[in-house]
């Protein structure tokens, strides 16, 4: 199968042989697809069995946030699957990677769960390391809660130092599996918490289920600009540029949101039966209820975040919020070892 360099244009041929991307985590994905670069980091390649005819592509690029591995992603046509493709895609953009930055550094494919892509993943040696699901809270579902508790809500602007030390500890803490390089006040603001990421409000709440270091802060928010208030913006939530998703052409779209739990910094085991625990994931839900009284809100929520994990559960087994669809983040050996 004749296998070339993608250059510029084949992203667009793409668009025309694959299946609808039907997720934003699809879409994030399939943004590889593009020109091999230095600055950053990419190398991609295109497969095509009659010239201007591609049936798949691969890349492989660098995590800038988390430089000891990189991500990698393959798709084939679906008439093309089942017949090798994928995998002949696979060893020609790892072979791209020889002298580069990212030769020798462990892959992270993300893939929709349960899907033709996981089973691919899994069959080039590919093991699960974290589970993603996006979750739907529909405006008013929560009722308002936390009486008394007005003194410990502090609405901050996204650029403020305390909140910035509180995100980096704690995208720090839930990213142990998929560790972070060390990373300065500036570039988590800049991917996380700036203009272009779409930040465009904060709220910090104190309380005693907080970090061990007893700085009294519990919990954080962090809002994203809505999909209609920032289509050009690249970034959001998260590094991988997470769009709203979820709602109907005509309907608003819902706030994208971060809750960080404070306590999901600490060094120590995570105790769920512990009182402090308890009181951790109360805070979380204090928060949503105040931010999604108006709107609907989006929350990503993985499984390195216990305290928000075990609130998105209680929703949905009490019907206050709806799973929209859920990703598995999978790790591979490095490339040169294909």
């Amino acid at each position: 199968m004749p296998i070339r360099e993608l250059t510029d244009g084949d992203d667009l041929r793409l668009n025309e042989v694959f299946a609808d991307a039907d997720t934003p985590a699809a879409h994030m994905a399939r943004s590889l697809f593009r020109p091999s670069s230095d600055s950053p980091l990419l190398r991609s390649v295109i497969a095509e069995v009659v010239p201007e005819v591609p049936v798949g592509a691969a890349a492989i690029a660098e995590s800038p946030l988390h430089p000891y591995r990189a991500w990698v992603h393959v798709e084939v046509a679906g008439e093309e699957q089942g017949h090798g493709r994928g995998r002949e895609l696979f060893e020609a953009v790892c072979a791209e990677t020889v002298g580069t930055a990212v030769e020798g550094l462990d892959l992270r494919a993300r893939v929709q769960a349960d899907s033709p892509g996981e089973e691919f993943a899994q069959a080039l040696g590919f093991v699960p390391l974290t589970t993603t699901r996006v979750i739907k809270v529909a405006a008013g579902a929560l009722p308002p809660s936390g009486g008394g508790r007005a003194e410990d809500l502090e609405i901050v602007a996204t650029g403020s130092v305390k909140l910035t030390k509180a995100f980096l500890a704690w995208y720090t803490a839930v990213n142990r599996d998929d560790a972070a390089g060390p990373l300065t006040i500036g570039q988590v603001n800049n991917a996380f918490l700036s203009e272009a990421a779409g930040a465009h409000g904060a709220a910090l709440l104190d309380g005693e289920a907080g970090a061990s270091e007893g700085t009294g802060l519990s919990a954080f928010a962090v809002s994203y600009a809505r999909e209609a208030d920032h289509a050009d913006v690249q970034g959001g939530p998260n590094q991988d540029a997470e769009a709203s998703a979820g709602h109907d052409a005509d309907e608003e779209p819902p706030t994208e949101l971060i809750i960080g739990s404070m306590y999901e910094t600490r060094d120590e085991a995570v105790d769920t039966t512990s009182e402090l625990f308890t009181a951790a994931v109360a805070d979380a839900e204090l928060l949503l209820a105040r931010l999604s009284v108006d709107a609907d809100v989006v929350l990503e929520v993985t499984s390195g975040m216990p305290v928000v994990s075990a609130l998105a559960d209680r929703l949905l087994e009490a019907g206050q919020a709806s799973e929209l669809y859920r990703y598995e983040t999978l790790t591979g050996p490095p490339a040169d070892s294909h």
